[in-house]
């Protein structure tokens, strides 16, 4: 749902940035956490349409984060962004249905994992 906030969960400041700047130019309503504890307590007051998470956070992962997020709202559509992603694991064996997004990622890539991820399933 394209008017829908985006929780954006990224400890590398430099990344949240670029990422809150690129969807504000879309008009997309940004909240941002540096961690899964702090996403939780943002999405506990409103659930996000979009989840965009690093998958290397303190604490929980971004998987996990992402995966307890869809216990409330199975159809929250993610994207993980990573700079470790490991070409072996497929996106279903860490989040079913998430975008994968490698680092270092261009504002088109960006864009075109937010279509995918939005885009209906089934």
């Amino acid at each position: 749902m394209p008017d829908s906030p985006v929780l954006l969960v990224e400890d590398d400041d430099s990344i949240a940035l670029i990422v809150e700047t690129i969807l504000s130019t879309l008009d997309r309503g940004v909240s941002r956490a540096a961690s899964a504890s702090e996403a939780l307590a943002l999405a506990a007051n409103t659930m996000p349409g979009l989840l965009i998470t690093d998958l290397n956070l303190p604490g929980s992962s971004g998987a996990e984060l992402a995966l307890r997020l869809r216990d409330t709202s199975p159809a929250l559509p993610v994207i993980l962004i990573s700079g470790d992603f490991d070409d072996s694991s497929s996106r279903d064996d860490l989040v079913p249905g998430a975008v994968i997004l490698p680092k270092p990622f261009r504002r088109a890539a960006l864009l075109e994992a937010i279509t995918a991820a939005e885009a209906p399933k089934g």
